[in-house]
């Protein structure tokens, strides 16, 4: 095995439009590392000799489970792969994702998840499926807080003479949160509160009826409902900088880009509580405000009382920073590829 002079090759495939690729791509600029850059189907291609990493959920490397996992342990058997997993399976989720997220693990040369709970459920899933004997080394790196510039200011937030927005950022599938968004902005009508609700961002591919049940509730509430759809960079900070009160609702977070990116323009989110949400709470004190299923209404009605609390201070920036993520990573290579592939014994040299 050979020293690693430089980060390993970066495999960055799926459609930029996913914030994993997103993340993949931001990774490989921080570190000035080599990448290989393309839609899926690069994996079914030749690749560079030398170390790769690789950032792997299924539902972004293939059309289903068993061909996004022959990718990825094809990469990992023809070069030394360590690999980032993403939405890693709950412990409800079926077993074809917990075998498949195991094979994974058992063919690269050692993982990365974005939280010590996530490092949790990848374990769980192994012992699920009998896989959990020697298991290659993994390592927690949270995910980056990526700043954008401009800082939208406060200034540049509601226009106060229409309903107040209640925003979701991200992907619209089950359990994200907005069901009980739609609900808490039907009560709060009821005590008085002009709201509305917006999605910001796209419905996920076999969802319709999600979407639709949406429109049924919010009309049944008498609540005004959103549905942005992707929207390009520019046009989602400027709709997150508008939203009167930013919610990060989805019930059974592992790790979330979300998040991240509502504190990347400035917000305090209103987090539904749970592991991950208390250890990222942990990890930037003061950067979201928790609250728990009965408590989502009082805390928008808080928010709304106080639009400042809805900010963070003006210059803070909570970590890490995408350097510091990237130092991580490159720590953990140099770990992973090391010179030696077992450590040197001591020597122990007598007292006179």
């Amino acid at each position: 095995m050979s020293t690693l002079q430089e980060p390993p090759l970066q495999v960055v495939a799926g459609p930029r439009t996913h914030g994993v690729v997103e993340y993949a791509a931001q990774l490989a600029r921080a570190l000035g590392a080599p990448s290989l850059v393309g839609p899926a189907e690069v994996l079914d291609g030749p690749v560079p000799d030398g170390p790769a990493h690789l950032h792997f959920t299924e539902r972004l490397l293939g059309p289903t489970p068993a061909v996004a996992v022959r990718r990825a342990v094809g990469l990992c058997t023809r070069v030394p792969t360590t690999v980032t997993l993403h939405d890693v399976p709950q412990p409800w989720a079926g077993e074809e994702r917990a075998r498949a997220y195991a094979e994974v693990v058992r063919a690269c040369a050692g993982w990365a998840v974005s939280s010590h709970h996530e490092a949790d459920l990848v374990l769980r899933a192994l012992a699920r499926v009998g896989a959990d004997r020697d298991v290659p080394p993994g390592v927690v790196v949270h995910l980056p807080v990526v700043p954008v510039q401009p800082r939208p200011t406060r200034g540049e937030g509601p226009d106060r003479d229409g309903p107040a927005t209640l925003a979701a950022l991200g992907f619209v599938y089950p359990d994200k949160g907005h069901r009980e968004l739609l609900q808490a902005a039907t009560e709060l009508r009821a005590r008085g509160h002009e709201v509305d609700v917006a999605c910001l961002g796209s419905p996920v591919e076999g969802h319709a009826d999600l979407l639709a049940e949406l429109h049924r509730r919010a009309r049944a509430g008498g609540v005004g409902l959103t549905v942005t759809g992707w929207l390009p960079d520019d046009e989602l900070v400027a709709a997150m900088a508008r939203a009167d009160v930013p919610v990060s609702g989805h019930r059974h977070l592992s790790a979330s880009a979300s998040v991240n990116r509502w504190l990347a323009v400035g917000r305090r989110p209103l987090l539904l509580d749970g592991p991950y949400a208390r250890e990222v709470d942990a990890l930037r004190p003061g950067a979201h405000v928790l609250h728990d299923d009965a408590g989502l209404v009082p805390a928008i009605e808080r928010a709304l009382a106080d639009p400042a609390s809805t900010w963070l201070p003006e210059g803070a920036v909570p970590g890490p920073d995408l350097d510091a993520s990237a130092r991580q990573y490159a720590a953990w290579w140099a770990s992973v590829h090391r010179a030696v592939p077992d450590p040197v014994p001591p020597v122990f040299v007598p007292f006179p």
